[in-house]
């Protein structure tokens, strides 16, 4: 049976869930909600970088969802995180009801409070975008330390700023010590305030933030600013250590004995079809639902308006993070 996808945003990464959705054994219509121009050639661009067959997909390119004028099978949200709530409020009042929604979900407190509601009104589900739970190291890692008695994570990275990314380290963070209300210290964020490349409305964060959960288990993301992209985990336990490379895909288990072994480093384009087969085959997915990611998100609202206010002087509603 053909399903029905609703694609909206198709910038950098919107354009990668594209290239997913082709690699699909499903016959698919593909609705394709994108303004701007030059996004759209990107998505064609990245498109043609990809084998597939042609005749399983049927693509249908609009500039507002307001032309979109029948249900899908799942929703792909991948805008800006500026309207994201009265977007998808919108799509569900049209009787959409699955939701894939890239991170961060949205910027404030209130308005995730909000989302929520309405996911809750018009009986939908929401699933967050933090795909290393995908990753197929990480799965194999999570089954090696069931029995540890903590976890202690550190990160080292220079491959985006921590308003960006540092969702999907504390997701991944919350997910292998099995606790979504972990609690986070942002005193040591650098003060600087960066630019952040999608708009002078939002900024980036770099510097180190410190989270803890259940069990004595801990978390460390440093984010440094440089051209140079890399991303260093250290995942120690009473009993294992993980010292991995994650864009090189390399790693090393520290045990009894130690070995090395090849992480395998998922990109959007490849995590997105597995998710959406597990979301339309099974109405389920490893991915952590809005009511799972909740916490994550609001400590992070609340330690960078807390670092906006200090250097500011001012108080913040929406936190400028997308």
């Amino acid at each position: 049976m053909k399903k029905n996808i609703f694609l909206v945003g198709c910038g950098n990464i919107g354009s990668r869930h594209l290239q997913a959705l082709v690699k699909l054994p499903f016959k698919i219509d593909i609705h394709i909600v994108e303004k701007s121009n030059k996004s759209k050639i990107l998505a064609k661009t990245r498109l043609k970088e990809i084998k597939f067959n042609k005749k399983k997909f049927n693509f249908f390119w609009y500039d507002s969802i307001d032309q979109l004028n029948n249900v899908s099978d799942l929703v792909i949200i991948s805008t800006l995180s500026k309207g994201r709530v009265n977007l998808i409020t919108s799509l569900l009042k049209n009787k959409n009801k699955k939701f894939l929604i890239e991170k961060p979900v949205c910027q404030s407190k209130k308005e995730y409070d909000y989302l929520l509601s309405q996911m809750n009104l018009f009986n939908a589900t929401g699933w967050v975008n933090t795909n290393r739970r995908y990753f197929k190291s990480y799965q194999k890692i999570k089954n090696e330390l069931i029995n540890c008695k903590f976890i202690n994570i550190n990160v080292v990275s220079t491959a985006s700023g921590l308003g960006t990314n540092a969702i999907h380290f504390l997701d991944l963070f919350s997910w292998l010590i099995d606790d979504s209300k972990i609690k986070l210290n942002g005193e040591f964020l650098n003060p600087k305030l960066f630019f952040n490349k999608r708009g002078k409305e939002f900024k980036e964060f770099y510097g180190t933030i410190f989270g803890s959960g259940k069990n004595n288990s801990s978390i460390t993301l440093n984010f440094l600013p440089s051209k140079n992209e890399s991303i260093f985990l250290t995942i120690s336990t009473d009993s294992l250590t993980y010292v991995i490379d994650e864009l090189n895909q390399n790693a090393l288990k520290i045990g009894k004995t130690n070995k090395k072994f090849n992480f395998i480093y998922d990109h959007v384009s490849q995590s997105t079809t597995k998710i959406v087969m597990d979301i339309l085959e099974k109405n389920k997915s490893f991915l952590p639902q809005l009511d799972e990611s909740y916490v994550n998100h609001i400590e992070l609202f609340r330690i960078f308006n807390l670092h906006l206010k200090k250097q500011l002087k001012r108080d913040i509603s929406l936190c400028p993070i997308t």
